[in-house]
């Protein structure tokens, strides 16, 4: 969903072992570029050596040299103002392209050269000072709200008495909208919609993230991506973070962290250590090769049960991650499933049903072994992906995934509202506050999804900044007005000016986030002590 910028280039280190897979699904557009790069060297070659251009080696003639001066600084005044893009005050920037609700319309009218040429060497982010008094900055945020960080939380007094385990599911590229039981059809997961049911599933969730690497990082350490590069592969890695391995690993849990695909990929395995999961379970681990999908790595369904069986010889309690893989181009599910799933109107859509049954096999036998009545799951994704469903078809929902979490054996306190909003970061103060267990460094920009109180969402992409409310929702493009919209506006038609103490607000949170973030990163303070 996005165009080439010069982050991309982390991704060519995944490209060995897979270029037969790429050529496959992409041979269509290999095969015009090839024509394309024929035809413009042949034609250059006809042109160049053609005898009528030999004349340009030749003095020009002296009544011919004012002509040759004025179109000379013609041309230079015009490429000027083409680079510019006009004549007015700023010159135009990647974000001068969002002029409409629907994404993939921006990203038609950008070129992948000018967005590679504007994001080359560019500082990742810069220092932001919207609030002089760090207290008034953090009374903005979810962690420091006054309805926030002083309440009490629901789950006080009812937690569960034996110690818990804790499996969070990641899925790959699973939208919100591919599921049935929230947009009022059958849907794609009829799995994931029944335990929904059984769940406390939040309609309003958000992710922190765009790619992969970076909902990895939201999820399990709580670090949202608001900037362009992913914090993994950023200058700030060597920042001091606190992941939820380390976090439970202080309080004798085992951890660890699954992903079926070749060990080094995307730097999992060493994000995994840097974030306390003590162990990682990979490509390399796995013990039949046969079940590798010849592209990205194991598919899901035997993974999932390689998973479960490391689970029931783990030490209790533990903490295990797992990331799937399968609903990722080109799409890929083993032989004896296909035509097993509906296909759906996009291409994901088969295998987002596979990854589904993947899910149900995985807590059908999950559900025979002594340690799940003792289980806290959370599902959620690392990002979206295409969409289909007009509703979906906007800024917004580009961050829309499901988080849900279920327990076989335990009742959720009454009082938990399930249209709050919620993004990928909470889950980590979530899991800390159902467990209770105190956070010592609080990260403001999140909070336990069992504290009421006011929570918006803050996303980031290519310079343009989003912040969710329960009622409204921003929009701030680099360098350009903040719009407010109701979050029902699916088509982002109207902005909205009133009301203007309700706008006025949300900006503040929203500056207050990308103010606590950057500082985060440049003075390596992502954590504030806890009831400050």
């Amino acid at each position: 969903g996005r165009r080439f910028t010069y982050d991309a280039f982390f991704i060519v280190g995944e490209i060995p072992g897979r270029l037969g897979g790429i050529f496959a699904t992409y041979w269509l557009l290999f095969s015009v570029n090839i024509v394309i790069m024929f035809l413009l060297v042949y034609g250059s070659w006809k042109i160049l050596s053609r005898n009528r251009f030999a004349r340009w080696s030749a003095t020009p003639d002296q009544r011919e040299i004012p002509f040759y001066i004025v179109a000379v600084l013609t041309v230079i005044v015009v490429v000027v103002i083409g680079e510019r893009g006009g004549l007015q005050r700023k010159p135009m920037n990647v974000v001068t392209a969002h002029v409409f609700a629907a994404p993939v319309l921006n990203n038609l009218v950008l070129n992948s050269t000018y967005t590679f040429i504007k994001s080359f060497g560019v500082e990742s982010i810069s220092r932001e000072v919207y609030f002089s008094d760090h207290d008034e900055m953090l009374k903005y945020l979810n962690g420091g709200s006054e309805k926030g960080a002083t309440a009490q939380s629901l789950m006080d007094g009812q937690r569960p008495k034996k110690p818990q385990n804790v499996v969070i599911i990641i899925l790959e590229s699973f939208s919100l909208e591919y599921m049935g039981q929230i947009n009022g059809d059958k849907g794609y997961t009829p799995f994931l919609d029944q335990l929904s049911h059984k769940s406390l599933f939040f309609k309003n969730s958000f992710a922190n993230a765009r790619r992969s690497i970076e909902g990895v990082a939201a999820v399990m350490a709580g670090i949202p991506a608001l900037m362009s590069e992913p914090f993994i592969s950023s200058q700030f890695i060597s920042n001091y973070f606190v992941g939820l391995g380390s976090m439970l690993g202080s309080h004798k849990y085992n951890t660890s962290f699954f992903h079926g695909g070749n060990n080094g990929t995307m730097h999992f395995d060493s994000f995994a250590k840097s974030a306390g999961l003590e162990h990682y379970y990979g490509a390399n681990e796995y013990p039949n090769s046969a079940d590798n999908d010849g592209t990205w790595g194991i598919f899901d369904e035997p993974f999932f049960q390689f998973m479960k069986t490391k689970l029931d010889e783990s030490p209790k309690p533990f903490l295990a991650g797992v990331f799937s893989l399968s609903s990722h181009n080109p799409y890929r599910i083993p032989d004896q499933y296909r035509e097993k799933f509906p296909k759906g109107p996009i291409e994901i859509l088969e295998t987002v049903g596979y990854a589904d049954y993947a899910l149900q096999r995985f807590f059908e036998e999950a559900s025979k072994q002594p340690w799940y009545e003792d289980t806290l799951f959370v599902i959620t994704a690392d990002h979206t992906s295409l969409n289909f469903r007009p509703g979906y078809d906007n800024e917004l929902s580009r961050y829309r995934v499901p988080i849900l979490f279920f327990h076989p054996n335990y009742q959720w306190p009454q009082g938990i509202d399930p249209d709050q909003v919620v993004q990928q970061i909470d889950i980590l103060p979530s899991i800390m506050d159902f467990l209770g267990f105190e956070n010592k460094e609080v990260n403001y920009l999140s909070r336990s999804v069992f504290i009421p109180g006011e929570r918006t969402a803050t996303m980031y992409l290519d310079g343009r900044y989003l912040l969710a409310a329960k009622d409204h929702f921003l929009d701030w493009p680099k360098d350009g007005e903040i719009k407010m919209y109701d979050i029902s506006d699916s088509i982002l038609k109207q902005p909205l000016q009133e009301p203007a103490t309700r706008k006025q607000e949300l900006e503040n949170r929203l500056k207050a986030s990308i103010q606590y973030f950057n500082e985060a990163m440049w003075d390596n303070r992502l954590y504030y002590p806890s009831g400050r």
